[in-house]
């Protein structure tokens, strides 16, 4: 039997947008500019999900405030001028957006505000979302839930009405924590076998199956 949904919540990076391998190689190419021992894609995805500073600090190897600050801008910077433009859309993503149109939908994510927007932009997406709350944004980040509790609140929504998407298992943490019904998707970073352990609500290999689990 279909859930009735009125909110939809996205995570972003692995879930709408594959955007992991142009981060991983401005990363790279941080460490280049740097002069740090090059690290590989294998390496760097060991610190991938939770923020854009864990994510350096861990490439780095430093915990360096004036180092992470210098490597934080480096990055930012190959993100923006070469990483953006290569972003792609999962399949079926834009007609997932454009079936459920009117229902209220928004993201949370642990990567730069700017970056979502940018992406969304390109793609001719931001239009879709009532609320968007990336790391600079969010009052918190995943998984802890007050991003989301403050998206319900915003859009007087219940929980039960609520739907969480994610590629990770940090996603649904965070929408256990809210208690909100929470679907994971196979496509993105975590193996279906590690998703299944946090036991989501729904599980779905391609967006297009959002149509046939809720009203």
């Amino acid at each position: 039997m279909k859930k009735p949904i009125d909110l939809m919540i996205f995570d972003f990076d692995g879930t709408l947008a594959d955007s992991i391998p142009p981060a991983i190689e401005a990363i790279q190419a941080m460490l280049k500019e740097l002069g740090l021992p090059y690290k590989t894609k294998e390496e760097i995805n060991q610190h991938v999900g939770y923020g854009e500073v864990p994510l350096v600090s861990g490439a780095i190897g430093s915990s360096d405030p004036k180092l992470i600050a210098t490597a934080l801008d480096s990055y930012f910077k190959h993100y923006a001028q070469e990483g953006i433009g290569k972003v792609e859309l999962y399949p079926h993503v834009r007609e997932m957006l454009e079936y459920f149109k009117d229902k209220s939908k928004a993201i949370i994510s642990n990567k730069r505000d700017l970056f979502i927007k940018m992406i969304l932009d390109q793609h001719d997406l931001i239009d879709h979302f009532c609320e968007i709350l990336g790391s600079d944004t969010s009052p918190c980040l995943k998984p802890d839930p007050c991003a989301l509790l403050k998206i319900l609140e915003d859009n007087n929504i219940s929980p039960d009405r609520t739907l969480f998407i994610g590629d990770m298992t940090v996603d649904i943490e965070t929408g256990k924590n809210a208690k909100v019904w929470t679907c994971a998707v196979t496509y993105g970073f975590d193996p279906r076998s590690k998703l299944e352990k946090y036991k989501p609500d729904f599980i779905i290999d391609d967006m297009i199956e959002l149509k046939e689990l809720i009203t």
